[in-house]
């Protein structure tokens, strides 16, 4: 007999018993074809999503008082703030696009823009970057990590605590900067002694976290903890209201070490760690320590190169810029061998150099085109339309523009770019030029949500122990709660106590 099936059952597998199929049989081939098309739709659906917003865009006619160079920028505005947000397209790949684009659409030539990727804050974050390589190969981090822990204890509540205290303190005085760069090694030590991001994944976006948002909250605090805040002491003295140091402190510290304990509590119930206790740690540490023996003139002449550049930070930043002091300490460190050019290129994160270099060129693309003050002025009437036109409906307003603002571009030109227009919509309102002007400075220090927000926030995404979407979920919060405290417990509270209204 014919051992061939007289018919197969498979063909009747999803059909009623004794019927044949009742519609025709797709090919397998076609039928994969056709899920090969929907999984695409599905993972490319953020890029999509961002395409349609700014084909919406590019549509749409002009708005009075806006170029068409000032519209494109826009749409290129909303369609990278989806792949930031999303992680569309990879980061680095979005900062090329971003140049590309302006070529393209003529908003800038192509020997113009390169120029706008080579800021002063970018060659400071490649410059943190090899710095931090440096004090890891000398073990340096390690020997910081346990003075800090054996001060605060090895409770991952006290250290987190500790964590962020000591950066928000530390951006208060010798700059954001100087602190991201101190620290950053740190968490990464912490987190390979306790078995590699792998073993514990919260940890580790616990310490990154612990550090940016203590260096965000601190930065804020004195005039001295960004640029930001001295710019905006140059506008407020150009109209006439001089604050000195002091002041400054007395206006916002309040705010900084309210939010030290809330912050230690949000990231701990958000990213609950794998380990209770650092004991192990700090034992590993120790033993390591031991075992390298005393420190060595080479990892001597390393600490004193890095304390140098903190200092060249604290003295000198104003006239050389942080990056140039930031890469005098790279060339010191190569020309006394204390690291290669080989090392420093293996360890150096190139993605977050390129990621931020084109974020601050599309700040800078948004303020030369006009969007940025465009956007400002809709976002103002708007306001005006709820009868938000004085006072501390005003100043809200004001503050939650430009913590928007400061999240999709560096603080620095949203203080350039919103400072004079919101001191000159508080002078012709009778509004108290003082509250808004340092309310929005603070409002630029809540970068929060986005990497590119600050260069704290590239810093940490260098090691790649957080996703995009981490800062969103961690920030969220922060912001809304910063934000109200800020306008509620500072301006409304506070400062009238300080009779500054």
């Amino acid at each position: 007999m014919d051992n061939n099936n007289i018919f197969n059952l498979r063909d009747y597998k999803k059909t009623d018993k004794g019927m044949e199929p009742s519609g025709p049989v797709v090919p397998p081939e076609r039928e994969k074809r056709w899920w090969r098309r929907v999984d695409f739709l599905k993972e490319k659906k953020w890029l999509l999503l961002g395409i349609l917003l700014f084909v919406i865009v590019y549509s749409m006619p002009t708005p009075q008082g806006l170029s068409q160079e000032g519209k494109n920028a826009i749409g290129l505005w909303v369609f990278v703030v989806i792949c930031f947000l999303t992680e569309a397209v990879p980061l680095p790949v979005t900062a090329m696009i971003i140049g590309a684009y302006q070529v393209v659409m003529g908003i800038n030539s192509f020997q113009a823009v390169p120029l706008t990727f080579m800021d002063d804050a970018v060659v400071f974050i490649m410059g943190v970057l090899m710095l931090g390589a440096m004090l890891v190969k000398y073990n340096i981090h390690n020997k910081v990590a346990l003075y800090i822990l054996r001060i605060s204890g090895t409770r991952i509540e006290r250290v987190v605590l500790g964590l962020v205290t000591l950066c928000a303190l530390s951006a208060a005085f010798i700059t954001e900067h100087a602190t991201v760069t101190m620290m950053f090694p740190i968490g990464v030590g912490i987190v390979a002694l306790s078995g590699g991001i792998k073993r514990v994944p919260n940890l580790g976006k616990l310490m990154m976290l612990a550090i940016a948002y203590g260096v965000i909250i601190g930065g804020m605090s004195t005039p001295s903890g960004g640029a930001r805040n001295a710019l905006m002491l140059s506008f407020l003295n150009s109209i006439g209201i001089y604050v000195s140091y002091g002041q400054w402190m007395l206006m916002v510290l309040p705010l900084t070490l309210v939010m030290i304990p809330l912050v230690s509590y949000w990231l701990l119930k958000l990213f609950k760690p794998e380990v209770n206790d650092l004991k192990e740690v700090v034992e590993r540490i120790q033993q390591e320590l031991n075992s390298d023996g005393p420190m060595t003139n080479k990892a001597r002449l390393a600490l004193a190169i890095f304390l140098g550049v903190v200092l060249g930070w604290i003295l000198f930043s104003r006239h050389f810029g942080v990056g140039t002091i930031a890469m005098t300490g790279v060339i010191l460190a190569t020309v006394f061998r204390l690291v290669d050019w080989n090392y420093l290129q293996g360890k150096t994160q190139w993605g977050v150099v390129v990621l931020y270099a084109g974020a601050i060129s599309m700040g800078k693309m948004l303020v030369s085109t006009g969007a940025a003050t465009w956007l400002a002025k809709q976002l103002l009437a708007t306001a005006a339309a709820f009868e938000v036109t004085k006072g501390l409906p005003l100043l809200a307003a004001t503050t939650t523009i430009t913590a928007l603002v400061t999240n999709t571009m560096s603080d620095g030109p949203t203080v350039a770019m919103l400072g004079p227009v919101f001191l000159k919509v508080a002078e012709l309102t009778q509004t108290s030029p003082l509250a808004v002007g340092v309310a929005t400075s603070l409002g630029s220090a809540f970068s929060y949500l986005l990497v590119i927000a600050t260069p704290a926030n590239a810093i940490v995404y260098g090691p790649g122990f957080l996703k995009p979407s981490d800062f969103l979920k961690a920030g969220s919060l922060l912001f809304i709660l910063t934000l109200l405290l800020s306008i509620i417990g500072l301006a409304w509270l506070w400062w009238r106590t300080l009779g500054i209204w």
